[in-house]
């Protein structure tokens, strides 16, 4: 339904930053293998707010582009050389910083037309890409020598990363940029983040415990997780790790997670038995809410893609009696495929465990479907992304919009966040706090009788 890998978007932008230009110049040119270039130098200065890490960072920065193409002597796409120096300082709310800084030439460039303005393109790259220092002293510094292969669209900013060969001593090539900036600007949530595989533990998933500083001074908040379809797994130590690609395993394992926060954390792994859901969904545009729809009618059997809501039922059940937890603040969110199962927990158990839910990028519809007014037991927070292909935003819209015709039901106990220009992962605006929202407050505002 969708997979995903470790969020490196500024990684990424920092080892091919100027390649959009050098793209458009040899888009600009004929593919020709005599055609060739005179040089191009190109200076500029930029600012921007990220929560890539899962808190803002205020970026600063000015990338300097030498720029040249040669005819190919193979013939086929041109070629290019580009020299890049770069230089930003990364800035958190405390007013602490970094400094991310890089020199290389990136050569025997190519971009090969896969229609419309969508290329594919080749570069190798040698010097140092990537240096973080503070005040002057550095903490992690990249050379040698990287050939890297993507896809891109300049006029739409598409980016697919498809791969990278590495040689030389590049000491975060493998590792999240977030994370190698924790100790500097983020938190140390990641030392509060524990695997539990399953079978180590007496619940019936793995999953990943953090503990917040305050844990153990009188029953914590619980928020459990949900994951989406491309974290599951089969709850083994190396399977458990795919729950740190993103949302908020990946937020807590980044040291983007305040631990000020009061939450108890534990972020299940669903398995979803071979040979899967038998279904005859297709491919294409919202084939998510099909999938999704499909589990529901066929009662959510060992073989569903999702998260189902007896999982959840008997993990709270586990949580409850094995965690100093306080049991009237038991909350729950999802995303993705976590959300649908959300969204059909609260249609099975109602208020019986928690207090107050936030399904994100799912379809709650099959449920209201089911038993309409019956949904509306527990407090919810809906949220979803308008530009959303795989999973429906009418899935979140329409039930938030029709839970709010039942009896008691207010917008507060029943909040609808759309957000415009956002694609299927609304999860990590909404869990950074990125798209305006503070749904930890508000799920915090609620507790069970």
């Amino acid at each position: 339904m969708r997979t995903s890998s470790r969020s490196n978007n500024l990684r990424f932008r920092t080892l091919l930053v100027g390649s959009g230009i050098a793209v458009l110049a040899m888009a600009g040119a004929s593919c020709s293998s005599t055609a060739a270039g005179p040089p191009e130098t190109t200076t500029e200065q930029y600012a921007f707010e990220s929560w890539d890490c899962g808190y803002p960072l205020q970026i600063e920065g000015e990338v300097t582009s030498r720029f040249l193409t040669r005819p190919n002597p193979r013939g086929g796409p041109i070629l290019a050389q580009q020299n890049v120096d770069f230089s930003e300082t990364w800035t958190n709310s405390d007013e602490e910083q970094f400094t991310l800084s890089g020199r290389f030439l990136a050569k025997d460039m190519s971009a090969t037309p896969l229609g419309g303005t969508l290329y594919e393109v080749t570069v190798q790259q040698s010097g140092q890409p990537f240096v973080i220092s503070v005040d002057g002293e550095v903490l992690v510094r990249d050379r040698g020598n990287l050939r890297l292969s993507f896809r891109t669209d300049p006029e739409s900013g598409f980016f697919e990363f498809l791969g990278a060969s590495v040689s030389g001593p590049h000491a975060g090539f493998d590792t999240d940029l977030c994370k190698l900036v924790a100790p500097i600007v983020g938190s140390d949530s990641a030392d509060r983040h524990t695997p539990r595989p399953l079978g180590t533990t007496a619940a019936g998933m793995g999953y990943y415990e953090y503990l917040p500083p305050s844990y153990g001074k009188g029953g914590s908040p619980l928020l459990v997780v949900a994951n989406g379809y491309g974290e599951n797994g089969d709850g083994s130590a190396e399977r458990l790790d795919w729950l740190l690609f993103t949302g908020i395993p990946r937020f807590i394992d980044v040291g983007g997670w305040p631990v000020d926060r009061p939450f108890v954390v534990l972020s299940t792994q669903h398995i979803e038995a071979p040979p899967g859901l038998s279904t005859s969904c297709e491919d294409g545009v919202w084939f998510g809410s099909c999938w999704m729809q499909a589990q529901h009618d066929q009662g959510h059997p060992p073989q569903s893609p999702c998260t189902t809501p007896d999982e959840l039922h008997a993990f709270i059940d586990y949580a409850v009696a094995n965690y100093d937890i306080d049991p009237a603040r038991v909350y729950v969110t999802g995303l993705s495929c976590g959300a649908f199962g959300t969204w059909e927990y609260l249609g099975e158990y109602g208020d019986e465990q928690v207090a107050a839910a936030v399904p994100i990028a799912g379809d709650g519809r099959p449920m209201w479907g089911s038993i309409g007014c019956g949904l509306s037991e527990v407090p919810v927070w809906g949220i979803h992304g308008d530009e959303d292909v795989e999973v429906s935003p009418w899935g979140t819209i329409d039930t938030i919009e029709a839970l709010r015709t039942c009896p008691g039901v207010t917008e507060e106990t029943a909040k609808l966040s759309v957000y415009e220009g956002v694609d299927h992962n609304a999860w990590d605006p909404a869990y950074s706090g990125a798209g305006g929202d503070d749904i930890y407050s508000w799920m915090l505002s609620y507790t069970r009788p």
